[in-house]
Formats: C-alpha cells, sequence, structure tokens
C-alpha cells in the first residue's frame, strides 16, 4: 500500500494511504456497517502516525461518507457502498500520481541528458578550436 517513495515531492501522504486502507478494510468486510472501529488514539498505534495524520484520514473517509466520526461515541462504518467510490476514486488518483511520478523522471532523465550534451558540445568546440589554433600557428 505504501508508495516507498518518499523522497518525491508527489508521493502519496500517509493520511490518504490509511483512509484507503481503512476503505479497503470496510469493502473485504473486516469492518461491517454501524460497526464501531477503533479510536483515533488505538488507530494511530496501529498505523504508528500521530493522531492528527488518523484524523485527516477519517475527514477523507467522513467526506466520502464511509465513515461517521461521532464525538464521544468513535468511528463508525457508515457505508460499504462509499467505500467502494472512495477506492474507485483513489484508484483513479494513485494513476495520476504515478503518471505524474514518471513524467518527473523522464524530464529529470531529460535535464542530465542535456547537461551531458551541452557537456560533451563544450568540449568538441574547445578541441576544435584547439586544432584550429594549433594548425595556424605551424
Amino acid at each position: 500500500m505504501e508508495n516507498g517513495n518518499t523522497t518525491s515531492p508527489l508521493h502519496t501522504a500517509r493520511y490518504i494511504t490509511i483512509a484507503m486502507d481503512i476503505a479497503e478494510r470496510v469493502l473485504k468486510g473486516d469492518y461491517k456497517e454501524g460497526q464501531k472501529i477503533s479510536g483515533r488514539s488505538t488507530l494511530s498505534g496501529l498505523y504508528n502516525v500521530s493522531p492528527e495524520t488518523v484524523r485527516r484520514a477519517l475527514t477523507l473517509l467522513q467526506e466520502a461518507d464511509v465513515v461517521r466520526v461521532l464525538p464521544g461515541a468513535g468511528v463508525h462504518v457508515n457505508s460499504v457502498e462509499a467505500a467502494r467510490d472512495y477506492l474507485a476514486e483513489s484508484g483513479q488518483y494513485k494513476v495520476v500520481k504515478e503518471m505524474q511520478e514518471r513524467l518527473a523522471r523522464m524530464v529529470l532523465e531529460r535535464n542530465q541528458l542535456n547537461a551531458k550534451i551541452e557537456h560533451l558540445t563544450t568540449e568538441l568546440l574547445e578541441y576544435i578550436s584547439s586544432i584550429l589554433s594549433a594548425k595556424h600557428k605551424i
């Protein structure tokens, strides 16, 4: 689930991967509609992140109608269908992110190649210039 490329400015935020994981668990039936799932502190321990990261993940899921976050009552699964829809949208998001990452790598490779071409061109011009200079001195 984790992107693995944490050095890229385009990597998927941890709270998004957590939201997708919870939605996947709802879709697989690990969490049933109406079921109370762990609170923020328990989830933050489970995912080894801060409660704020979990809050952001739950906010995404609540906005997508996957869960209901009830103050004092915890987090309850609201809809398996909403989880399915959220994951479909997230899948599209992941495809776009992967394409952006590929494009960024290609642009970087192109820039590196352009720098090598520029360097080699400069060397070639300097070499030709030295040959012409030597030829005219003879």
